[in-house]
């Protein structure tokens, strides 16, 4: 941990006033890539979407597109929106294996819950235990736990559901300049446990790390010891994460969008945090979205206590016990 925690130079420090909002980071597809992806689609109909493998959804206008995507997210500012796809020209098996064609350009896909879907549906579900991409809560300004996340937009709701994206660098230079007490105090972490793990981790998960000279964030209160008892964590960390929620809220860091139908989101994980606001759906007009994790070979340095903790998730998605 940096004892005096100071501002980093890194493309994916941006704010939304700096880069206009959602425009910063959105690509237009041209009529070439949209033409490239649809014969791509035709190519694989009939297929299984999560056995496709990159050669398999591969032309050189496909390639071109998701090597800047792919440099964006990992050398320029963490995000990238891919708009213009013609959400009501495929069904919703060809829209699967469109964005997991496109997603193996990016990394490798994973189960990401025991109902064991690759590709999840995000959407309002009745019954049933609530997780965040099946309710129509509010989703506080987060990270999960894979390097690369995305959301593919198919359906919207009559009403909310905005997208928010942060980035997770600008909030750590804000705090190194207003406040590096209690930035340092996020570089020394707290611990993580899951309700599956037969043992309580033992190692604190920093909120901030800076491994091969590059800085990375996480922050999910969900699996935070304490975070529903917050009485309970240390006072200096409490006051830390209180000026970070407030920090990602301010109007000019945080960019709010709707993601539209067609639109696809992908952003780095431990770059930039990914926010959600209530919605409400009608007959008419129900919110879906696709979401695919993806985990990346060789990708941004990690946290060793990070790392594990997601080898440890993909475990028990697929079905393997997790270690004591």
């Amino acid at each position: 941990m940096p004892l005096h925690p100071v501002p980093v130079d890194d493309p994916a420090v941006w704010t939304s006033a700096e880069i206009g909002g959602r425009e910063g980071f959105t690509h237009r597809l041209s009529p070439a890539q949209r033409d490239a992806i649809d014969r791509a689609v035709l190519r694989v109909r009939g297929r299984v979407a999560h056995d496709l493998r990159r050669e398999d959804f591969s032309c050189p206008e496909i390639d071109a597109l998701m090597k800047a995507a792919r440099w964006q997210l990992f050398h320029g500012c963490g995000a990238v929106i891919l708009s213009g796809i013609d959400a009501g020209r495929y069904d919703l098996a060809d829209h699967e294996r469109l964005y997991w064609g496109l997603g193996t350009h990016i990394g490798a896909g994973v189960v990401q819950s025991p109902r064991g879907d690759h590709i999840a549906h995000v959407q309002k579900e009745e019954g049933g235990p609530p997780r965040g991409y099946t309710s129509d809560l509010e989703l506080r300004s987060h990270t999960d736990f894979h390097e690369v996340l995305s959301l593919y937009g198919l359906r919207a709701s009559a009403q909310g559901g905005e997208s928010g994206a942060v980035s997770l660098l600008a909030i750590h230079n804000i705090m190194a300049r207003e406040r590096p007490d209690l930035l340092a105090r996020l570089y020394e972490g707290h611990y993580i446990d899951w309700p599956q793990r037969p043992q309580p981790h033992e190692e604190a998960l920093p909120f901030f790390w800076t491994l091969d000279g590059k800085t990375s964030g996480f922050n999910n209160r969900v699996f935070l010891r304490h975070g529903r008892e917050p009485e309970k964590l240390p006072a200096a960390f409490r006051e830390a994460l209180a000026l970070f929620d407030e920090i990602a809220l301010r109007p000019d860091v945080r960019a709010d969008f709707v993601l539209q139908p067609g639109e696809m989101f992908f952003w780095h994980n431990f770059l930039v945090l990914h926010s959600r606001q209530q919605f409400h759906d009608t007959p008419d007009a129900r919110r879906l979205l696709l979401r695919l994790w993806l985990n990346i070979p060789n990708g941004r340095p990690i946290h060793p206590a990070m790392r594990s903790l997601t080898t440890e998730i993909d475990a028990y998605h697929g079905g393997v016990a997790v270690p004591a």
